[in-house]
């Protein structure tokens, strides 16, 4: 009997041992390796998983000897260890860190990078075939009553229009300071407008700044028809007055080339303020500040303006004889406005665009519901410039009046798309 129990006990200490013997190997198969405290990817306690396909959500696990770089993109969301260990991804000497006990078991996940696109050719893509698929038609030649300069403007009411983008900011959510609209395409540059108007923290209290508004201003019906955010943020100028004060009776000048507008509120403090990663974001633009005489600019549908401001503008009125300027911020064009509201509206004369009847700033994306500047010379007068009212229709005004600002430029060509959909709540972002 002493035998049998003294055998069952050898056993016992043979099978124990065999066990243990089993998990230690099992546990040291897992162990991390590491190589200048960099755990290596070819560690026995590594499941390193690659995307097969860029968005698709579904990894193969690899046998690769080193890290992913070219092509991939490490993803701290999905990587993660059985036992808690932190992963973090060494962007200098292209490795995996990790935080915690050496003998974990880890996966690690990378994503296959998405090809940078251009923001142009992505806005693009967006028309597909038909004009006014998401709020886009596409201005060449067959479109009845547009602009035919084969460019690719979004049309609509602002609800129904997702053109929103983040410019100067990459927080989330994005402020509604800088949030800007996308006009269109041109080429391959995309043109920006501010979604609302200009602050004077934005454009400063010098050049051509004439005073805010207030809360509950009555100047234009203003607390009525205001569209934006904060209306007693909203700063307004004059065109061209400051630099120009005794000339035309005192009513200033309608050649954009002397105006401190121009010159120090739009192309030195805006510049200023945005800061030099987003400035050098901006092209270089060649605007077209001939306009030209108030018969065949507001009292005219939008494409025949567009004829007579961008293709044939003249210097007649102006102080310079320059149909052009180049800079990198202005303001919109008559035409632009024009072209904003719906197809349905593009019969009416732009002197009309308040028509009750139609309800035409019920249908443009950009109606704010102040009175708010264009580019755009009225060339009858030396002193007249076009803008837009409160209620939504173009006429030319004194150059020293005050008046809302809307900054509109155009993108470098090489501005990538990053995410977004265009909506205001997940406006397009740049990379």
């Amino acid at each position: 009997m002493k035998k049998h129990i003294k055998l069952l006990i050898v056993l016992g200490i043979i099978l124990v041992g065999s066990f243990s013997f089993y998990l230690f190997k099992g546990f040291k198969k897992d162990t991390l390796v590491y190589e200048n405290n960099k755990i290596k990817p070819s560690s026995s306690g590594i499941a390193m998983m690659l995307e097969t396909a860029a968005g698709s959500g579904n990894y193969e696990m690899t046998t690769r000897s080193e890290w992913p770089t070219e092509g991939y993109v490490f993803n701290a969301n999905l990587s993660k260890c059985e036992n808690g260990s932190e992963l973090s991804w060494d962007n200098e000497n292209k490795k995996v860190l990790m935080s915690g006990n050496k003998s974990d078991k880890c996966y690690v996940y990378f994503d296959i990078k998405p090809q940078q696109v251009l923001l142009a050719y992505y806005v693009k893509s967006l028309y597909v075939s038909n004009n006014g698929e998401n709020g886009i038609y596409y201005h060449d030649a067959s479109l009845t009553n547009g602009a035919g300069d084969n460019s690719y403007r979004f049309a609509g009411a602002s609800t129904e229009v997702n053109n929103y983008v983040c410019f100067g900011s990459t927080t989330t959510p994005c402020p509604a300071d800088n949030l800007y609209r996308i006009i269109g395409v041109f080429g391959d540059k995309v043109k920006l407008i501010k979604s609302d108007y200009a602050t004077s923290a934005l454009l400063g209290t010098d050049g051509d700044y004439k005073q805010a508004y207030t809360a509950t201003d009555t100047k234009g019906d203003a607390s009525t028809n205001y569209k934006g955010n904060n209306l007693a943020n909203i700063a307004t100028y004059t065109w061209n007055y400051k630099n120009n004060t005794s000339i035309n009776n005192g009513n200033g000048s309608n050649t954009w080339s002397t105006s401190l507008l121009n010159k120090t509120n739009l192309n030195q403090n805006f510049i200023t303020n945005i800061g030099t990663e987003w400035a050098n974001k901006i092209d270089m633009t060649t605007w077209k500040v001939g306009g030209n005489t108030s018969d065949i600019i507001e009292e005219v549908i939008p494409s025949v303006a567009y004829q007579n401001e961008i293709v044939n503008p003249v210097t007649t009125n102006s102080t310079d004889n320059q149909t052009e300027y180049s800079a990198k911020i202005g303001l919109m064009y008559a035409s632009d406005y024009g072209f904003a509201a719906a197809p349905s509206a593009w019969t009416i004369n732009l002197f009309d665009y308040d028509s009750e009847a139609i309800k035409i700033k019920n249908v443009n994306w950009m109606y704010m519901g102040l009175n708010e500047w264009t580019i755009s010379r009225n060339a009858d007068r030396a002193y007249d410039v076009f803008f837009v009212d409160y209620v939504g229709n173009l006429y030319g005004i004194s150059a020293n009046l005050e008046v809302a600002i809307r900054p509109v430029f155009y993108l470098s060509s090489s501005v990538t798309y990053a995410d977004g959909d265009g909506s205001q709540n997940s406006p397009i972002r740049l990379s």
